[in-house]
């Protein structure tokens, strides 16, 4: 059965999303202990950056452009060393993070929903601001959520349209004809909506986005149905 509404690719924010935020944070409490302030300075900068990334002189094209960035605001920031600064940022938020995954598990009815999406002829992806592959395979989605894509490597954060566009792209497919799903309303919702994509949020309703579910059942159901579905 095809859906109602000429979906052909449907692709999930994962942090939030996929599995609830709190399973990541309270695996993270040693982290911060340790390296309070360069966790919270990566989240200032990361807020610096989506702003930053709006303005017309904003440079990075690509995954290591952005990186750079981040290390020498966050060496401004703390007042070290910006080649102590890459190595912190890398250690903590690419290498260790994702570690951190390997006893999360999914909101219950994730996997069923994407199989039964993809059982409808609806290809199924992922897009994060963070390098997803490692937590998708940790969850246990690995198998049925490929391709992944990283906003990072548009060198941007969403919502800027470089990180949908290549997304799209990639996926050969246009605008119209994909799905994000996610939880944030502005990186999420918002920022796809803006570039003319459909958008669903998995929570509270929110009148932006095309549909809004509290149960992952919910969104497959709604996505094949026949007819008009109340968001």
């Amino acid at each position: 059965m095809r859906q109602k509404i000429n979906i052909r690719a449907v692709v999930f924010d994962v942090d939030g999303t996929l599995y609830p935020a709190p399973s990541l944070y309270v695996r993270c409490i040693d982290s911060f202990i340790a390296h309070p302030g360069i966790i919270t300075e990566f989240s200032v900068i990361r807020k610096k950056l989506r702003l930053r990334q709006m303005e017309q002189e904003y440079t990075p094209q690509n995954r290591e452009d952005l990186h750079r960035l981040q290390a020498s605001l966050m060496a401004r920031g703390l007042g070290i060393d910006q080649s102590r600064a890459r190595e912190l940022m890398e250690k903590i938020f690419y290498e260790d993070l994702p570690k951190r995954f390997a006893s999360i598990r999914p909101y219950p009815g994730v996997r069923a929903t994407i199989e039964k999406i993809r059982g409808n002829g609806i290809r199924v992806a992922a897009l994060s601001d963070l390098p997803p592959k490692e937590k998708i395979h940790a969850l246990g989605l690995s198998d049925i959520l490929e391709p992944s894509f990283c906003a990072e490597d548009a060198g941007v954060l969403k919502p800027h349209p470089r990180a949908f566009r290549d997304m799209a792209a990639a996926l050969g497919m246009d605008f119209p004809e994909i799905l994000y799903v996610g939880n944030n309303t502005v990186y999420d919702i918002d920022g796809p909506k803006r570039v003319g994509m459909r958008a669903a949020r998995r929570g509270r309703r929110y009148p932006g986005a095309d549909f809004s579910f509290s149960q992952w059942g919910e969104l497959a159901d709604w996505l094949l149905a026949d007819g008009d579905a109340p968001q």
